[in-house]
């Protein structure tokens, strides 16, 4: 999953006054729609209700905390991390879209892959804030000034450093149990699997599935298990990282299989040993963090 995050922003960093945006600008909203069609949309209640109706070609998601709210054509999870796996299961291209509002934003932008922001050159009184943009961690990729705004994405700067890497990583374990399973060098994937994860060999494939999958396709089961996204962005020539996650584990006596993807690490562990494994890489992470600030 790719996460997105789709605002504009004025010079002081307010999106929203009232539950209203502070400006009305036609051709972003043009843009916004360009950007965000065809991907699923997060956001909260108060966003849903300041946009006032569902938007065509995007299904969203709302986060709210009261279950007895509902919208017809409209999604809605009790928080952000439920409501991000509920997305990525609806993204065909794997990119998810959060459109707002500030609380939504700063619980995903320490998530996010990309930030395609609108900056609104006014300053404006508002209640509503978009977190800052650390261009320490931010690079701006494409810049393209209009009439009264510019519009920019900014991609998360890769790192190649180790240290840096296991402070920044953040382990989430995501829900249900999966098989490692196998399948002939001349077969394709059997009807009724949607692997996680594919590695091609010339002695055959093997896939990452969900368990339940396995189970129906009455496929042997060689490795049952807990999926763990390890969100950290690496630049993929960064050594040692595997390593000492794959150390971390070994010391607390949990196995672990790694799949290194593009954008995150993908951990595989037995899955009466996932939290165990996710509290190993939490702690590895914080005591990373202490060495580097000295304490």
């Amino acid at each position: 999953m790719t996460v997105v995050l789709v605002a504009a922003v004025a010079d002081n960093g307010v999106i929203g006054s009232g539950n209203a945006m502070p400006w009305h600008l036609p051709e972003d909203l043009r843009h916004f729609k360009q950007v965000t069609s065809g991907h699923p949309m997060v956001m909260g209640r108060k966003t849903f209700d300041a946009i006032g109706r569902v938007l065509p070609g995007r299904q969203t998601v709302v986060v709210t905390r009261d279950p007895a709210w509902s919208v017809h054509g409209v999604l809605t999870a009790s928080d952000v991390p439920s409501a991000l796996v509920l997305a990525g299961e609806l993204a065909d291209d794997g990119e998810v879209m959060i459109a707002g509002g500030g609380t939504v934003y700063s619980q995903t932008i320490d998530l996010a892959d990309r930030l395609e922001i609108t900056h609104v050159h006014r300053v404006v009184e508002g209640d509503a804030r978009f977190p800052d943009i650390d261009l320490g961690v931010w690079e701006a990729v494409r810049t393209e000034p209009r009439d009264g705004f510019t519009w920019m994405t900014y991609r998360r700067r890769r790192v190649s450093d180790l240290s840096g890497l296991l402070v920044s990583m953040r382990p989430e374990r995501r829900p249900g149990e999966y098989a490692f399973v196998t399948v002939g060098p001349d077969e394709g994937v059997p009807t009724g699997l949607t692997p996680v994860a594919t590695v091609h060999e010339p002695e055959g494939t093997t896939l990452v599935v969900p368990l339940q999958q396995a189970q129906t396709c009455g496929l042997p089961l060689d490795f049952r298990c807990a999926w763990i996204v390890l969100r950290v962005h690496s630049d993929l020539a960064a050594v040692g990282l595997t390593a000492a996650v794959a150390t971390a584990l070994a010391d607390d006596g949990i196995a672990c299989n790694v799949i290194a993807g593009f954008h995150h690490d993908h951990l595989f562990v037995p899955i009466d040993r996932a939290d165990g494994a996710v509290a190993a890489l939490e702690a590895l992470a914080h005591t990373r963090g202490a060495e580097r600030s000295g304490t």
